[in-house]
């Protein structure tokens, strides 16, 4: 199978006075991934009565560096990543990737309006 591609949602513009809902999708299996313009923010939901973990898979930046982010989920929590910039964080094929311990986590990808 392959990862699965999120449904990115965008951030109100600065002059709206409605808000967007923010569509949540589970984990699979294979992870899940976006694709990458530098301008998202990812919220991660658990609504498991568990803690899972959540990694956020990096690549090489220019100074060759490389840091995924591994982050545990308390049990009830929402937690917010990002913005990620492209460097450090786009994977050869456009993308970022997601992934948790237990395909239990929600995920919803926001790009943010200026």
């Amino acid at each position: 199978m392959a990862r699965q591609t999120l449904t990115k949602v965008s951030s109100p513009g600065a002059y709206t006075h409605i808000g967007n809902k923010i569509p949540f999708t589970v984990d699979i299996a294979d992870g899940s991934q976006f694709k990458a313009t530098g301008k998202e923010i990812v919220v991660v939901k658990n609504p498991d009565t568990a803690a899972h973990s959540v990694t956020i898979t990096s690549s090489e930046d220019k100074f060759n560096r490389t840091k995924d982010i591994s982050k545990s989920i308390p049990t009830g929590e929402q937690h917010v990543f990002g913005v990620f910039p492209l460097s450090g964080w786009v994977q050869s094929d456009g993308y970022i990737y997601l992934s948790d311990s237990d395909n239990t986590l929600e995920f919803a990808v926001i790009t943010i309006k200026k």
